[in-house]
């Protein structure tokens, strides 16, 4: 079973330190706003799904989401 946590990004600023933390994660990552799916790892996605409110980060099982907290919904 993965590993997964909502997240939302309210400003540039965390955009970029949520990216300096996707970059820390070991293997794979995506992130998921309803139909979109696109690689963590792709700033330009996030971005595009930052502006359109909350979505799903989806990591390997080994990956600590406490890394995610600082953004975390709910």
């Amino acid at each position: 079973m993965g590993n997964d946590v909502v997240v939302k990004l309210d400003s540039n600023r965390d955009l970029k330190g949520f990216m300096e933390c996707v970059n820390k994660l070991r293997g794979s990552a995506k992130a998921v706003q309803g139909d979109t799916i696109v690689d963590a790892r792709s700033t330009l996605g996030i971005a595009s799904m930052m502006v359109n409110g909350t979505f799903q980060l989806i990591m390997a099982p080994d990956n600590d989401k406490e890394l995610f907290s600082k953004w975390r919904v709910g």
